[in-house]
């Protein structure tokens, strides 16, 4: 194991991964969502507020990042702050393996952030090759699929949440809601994008993306949703 000071390392690098963390005080169990972490701290979104008297209180802290064959790695910090949905933990003793994938994962994260990463969702598989290339034209990295299902999949497998997350209207009505209200719990930070042949924008979504292209500028259009997302 190997002893952090966070106080001295305020400067490391920070990541937004997908993951889990319990923290244990004693009787008192409270499990929430990375927010964010470093080698020094991790912020995690909760459910329910943490009791106040835990503050500067020494903690046991399992954490495991999402992902097919993760394992969970045993730290040991204390709690910093305590907000009415996040608890902030200063990292005290961590593990040579543990301090190894957050650098892997720092490296990982600054390279995701210079490709903006985009899941379609689309029945229909010539639009949606269409599509897909038209992204990958604009420079992003994108992962198509044609069900839900799969969406939900290849979602829980990344390490990192996707810039934006297109669902197009070859879904029915209350599959494509249903969707988006899953995204919206499980994916906050994703931009969501409704996809459509129409011309003009449909009445609901907020953010929308036509590939009907009677002016031959569909690129124009794409440009226009990923710089609105920028």
């Amino acid at each position: 194991m190997c002893n952090h000071n966070a106080r001295s390392e305020r400067h490391d690098p920070s990541i937004s991964p997908k993951g889990t963390v319990i923290v244990r005080a004693g009787t008192d169990i409270v499990q929430g969502r990375i927010s964010n972490l470093s080698r020094a701290a991790v912020s995690m979104h909760t459910r329910i507020t943490a009791p106040e008297r835990l503050l500067d209180s020494a903690v046991d802290i399992d954490l495991r990042f999402d992902g097919r064959g993760s394992s969970w790695f045993r730290l040991q910090g204390h709690i910093l702050r305590i907000g009415a949905s996040s608890i902030t933990l200063e990292l005290d003793l961590v593990s040579p393996a543990f301090a190894r994938v957050v650098d892997e994962m720092v490296t990982a994260s600054h390279c995701h952030h210079r490709v903006m990463s985009i899941v379609l969702v689309d029945a229909m598989p010539e639009r949606r090759s269409a599509m897909a290339e038209a992204f990958r034209a604009a420079g992003c990295a994108v992962i198509d699929v044609s069900t839900p299902l799969e969406a939900i999949v290849r979602l829980g497998e990344s390490l990192f949440e996707p810039n934006l997350i297109a669902i197009a209207d070859s879904l029915p009505g209350t599959i494509s809601d249903e969707l988006r209200r899953f995204v919206d719990a499980e994916h906050p930070r994703a931009k969501l994008v409704t996809i459509s042949d129409a011309t003009s924008a449909p009445v609901g979504p907020a953010h929308w993306l036509s590939t009907a292209n009677p002016v031959n500028d569909l690129a124009a259009r794409i440009r226009s949703v990923l710089i609105a997302h920028a």
